[in-house]
């Protein structure tokens, strides 16, 4: 294979899979309140990030990692492949895609960045794909467009028990009062096609929306039976693991893949979220 396949740590994919698919990964950071930060995944494990969000009084910050980070990287992928492939969370959601950018013109060579407009699983899945692409496309122009297509028809769900972390952090306008958590209502969002968090629906009660999560995989996937499902969760392993065996049992999709949410996407989803790529 001619071609580095470079990512970062929003990606939430298994590190199997990235040895798998020979992809690297540049890391964000999350800083607490305390001033303590650390890189995801190579300075806090997502369940070291669930406890200190948990015991957090504030929301922590994430940072986006500086253009050298990414050109570093860039260098090193040069210097054993022709070309390479950056996949990044969505520049709706994060500065980390633009730092990738300005990265990408301090470096020489052929260089080729894609904005996932995801993030987590959506992101991971992508990568996956791009690593098998990267084994049968004859050029590297072939496996950008077939990942650009992949992403083009790939949806995003999420569902969690609050939105005050999407609100907190500003990633989402903020909704009347507290009518949610009176009413035990749980947000259905999706990515749109901007990369944006959209609220889609509101469901009363948890059981009933990750139903309904299930339904909209079914209303909205096409193709599933050749497409790789991919569902991280934030400290809620057995809603998840229910919610994968569901999918396969009703979907066949060609694989699923089940991840833990890191230190970037949730610091905005909480705990109990989920998200969901397909």
């Amino acid at each position: 294979m001619s071609i580095k396949l470079i990512t970062d740590s929003s990606c939430d994919l298994p590190e199997e899979l990235l040895k798998e698919h020979n992809i690297e990964v540049v890391p964000l950071s999350v800083t607490f309140e305390n001033g303590d930060t650390f890189e995801e995944r190579t300075g806090i494990t997502p369940e070291e990030f669930w406890e200190r969000l948990r015991l957090a009084r504030d929301l922590p910050k994430t940072s986006r990692p500086a253009p050298e980070s990414f050109a570093r990287a860039f260098r090193q992928g040069l210097e054993h492949y022709r070309s390479v492939i950056y996949m990044g969370i969505s520049s709706a959601l994060s500065g980390t895609f633009e730092s990738a950018c300005l990265a990408s013109k301090l470096v020489n060579g052929d260089i080729h960045l894609i904005d996932s407009l995801t993030g987590s699983l959506g992101l991971g899945v992508l990568a996956v794909k791009a690593g098998e692409f990267a084994r049968t496309e004859a050029s590297v122009q072939a496996v950008v467009k077939r990942i650009t297509e992949y992403r083009d028809e790939m949806n995003t769900l999420f569902t969690m028990d609050s939105l005050e972390n999407l609100i907190k952090g500003g990633r989402l306008a903020r909704l009347p009062g507290l009518i949610g958590t009176i009413l035990d209502i749980k947000p259905i969002g999706k990515a749109s096609p901007k990369g944006a968090i959209d609220i889609l629906e509101k469901v009363r009660g948890r059981k009933k929306s990750l139903q309904r999560v299930v339904q909209l995989v079914g209303e909205m996937g096409s193709n599933l039976q050749d497409k790789i499902v991919g569902i991280s969760h934030l400290n809620c392993l057995p809603e998840a693991t229910r919610l994968k065996e569901t999918i396969e049992e009703k979907f066949q999709p060609r694989q699923v893949i089940l991840g833990k949410i890191g230190s970037t996407m949730g610091t905005y989803a909480g705990a109990g979220g989920i998200i969901l790529s397909f």
